[in-house]
């Protein structure tokens, strides 16, 4: 495949479907979040987060101490893409950052670059991201065992769970593919797909009424409507996640 002349942008390729990709990512949990996707939880129910006990709020508090723990969010530091086609590399390292004892260098999307096979191809396959973001952390951890992996055909509900699962269970946050026309880059070509990571989440109860903080690597901090994630994911509706997600 010729490689896409595009800033901000690289074409993926995974699992035989063809994708495009800029760059940001991030992890995700190992189990479901409270509550079902379509259906929204008791205004009570109750999720325990560091030996603390939360709300699962469906609107948000009228007063401002409540209100400070409506927006739940994961610490990382966002890394800009430092290439054009390095959405993936720059995506993953900063998805990263969020790991404990995981070092993440200004060299560290050059690393990864090599290691997802980036420049050699043109693009980042999320199936070399999840494989490479692995790697990453088991050789900081000296560890064994699947950290992350690529997840097809992510539903809106299913994103929201998983989101809520990476923020509760302490994965980190998840990495989306999505179409950079249909998202923040109405003139770019109609192929041309990006990655961004979502790092956290306005706490209601539902996928409906849910707002996610993204961090785009060609531009810095975003929101996206949950709502939205199907309309502008690109083909395949791929998500780089921490494995055991119930997607």
């Amino acid at each position: 495949m010729a490689r896409t002349p595009v800033r901000v942008a690289s074409v993926l390729i995974a699992a035989g479907v063809v994708a495009a990709s800029p760059s940001v990512a991030s992890a995700a949990p190992k189990a479901p979040a409270a509550g079902t996707p379509q259906a929204a939880a008791p205004a009570a129910a109750q999720v325990t987060e560091g030996g603390h006990h939360y709300k699962l709020l469906a609107e948000p508090p009228s007063d401002v101490t409540a209100a400070a723990h409506y927006w739940k969010s994961m610490s990382i530091k966002g890394q800009k893409q430092k290439k054009g086609n390095w959405c993936g590399p720059a995506a993953a390292a900063s998805a990263l950052t969020y790991q404990t004892d995981v070092k993440v260098t200004s060299s560290t999307q050059s690393y990864l670059a090599k290691k997802m096979a980036t420049d050699k191809i043109g693009f980042t396959s999320p199936i070399a991201m999840g494989r490479e973001m692995t790697n990453y952390i088991n050789k900081a951890w000296h560890r064994k065992g699947t950290k992350y992996k690529a997840y097809r055909s992510i539903t809106n509900p299913n994103l929201w769970d998983g989101v809520r699962g990476a923020y509760y269970y302490g994965e980190g946050p998840v990495v989306i593919t999505v179409y950079s026309r249909k998202s923040w880059y109405p003139k770019a070509p109609k192929t041309m797909a990006h990655y961004v990571v979502i790092y956290g989440f306005d706490d209601t109860t539902s996928w409906d009424q849910s707002t996610y903080l993204i961090w785009d690597p060609a531009h810095g901090k975003r929101t996206l409507k949950a709502t939205q994630w199907q309309k502008i994911a690109y083909a395949g509706r791929f998500v780089v996640a921490w494995s055991g997600l119930p997607f």
